[in-house]
């Protein structure tokens, strides 16, 4: 945690010092509109905050697109092995029902004789 935070701080003091020193540099950028003497410094926080929405964006769009993961098809198909294990085992438990059914059935008759 401490850690975390004197490096969240190097960067806002390495940010505040990169923006500082290049106030003075200036340019022109044109989006819709011609903006004159824009400082660079807030030219390249525009464009880094631009590229992280932009890299988002195609990040959500491609996890919405991608067939499932390889640990969620897995789990999957373990499901299915449990449900026709399941079903197995409860068509085993019928037919030793049945049998057990029968042989009672059978015992029945020779004990009226």
């Amino acid at each position: 945690m401490i850690v975390t935070l004197i490096l969240i701080l190097l960067i806002v003091v390495f940010m505040a010092f990169f923006i500082g020193m290049n106030l003075s540099n200036v340019c022109t950028f044109w989006f819709l509109k011609t903006y004159t003497e824009l400082p660079v410094a807030v030219l390249a926080l525009i464009a880094f905050g631009a590229g992280i929405i932009f890299a988002l964006l195609f990040i959500l769009v491609a996890k919405m697109k991608a067939p499932p993961s390889d640990a969620e098809a897995r789990a999957q198909k373990k499901l299915e092995k449990k449900a026709k294990a399941e079903e197995k085992l409860r068509l085993a438990k019928e037919k030793q029902a049945e049998k057990e059914a029968k042989k009672v059935k059978d015992r029945k008759p020779e004990a009226e004789k």
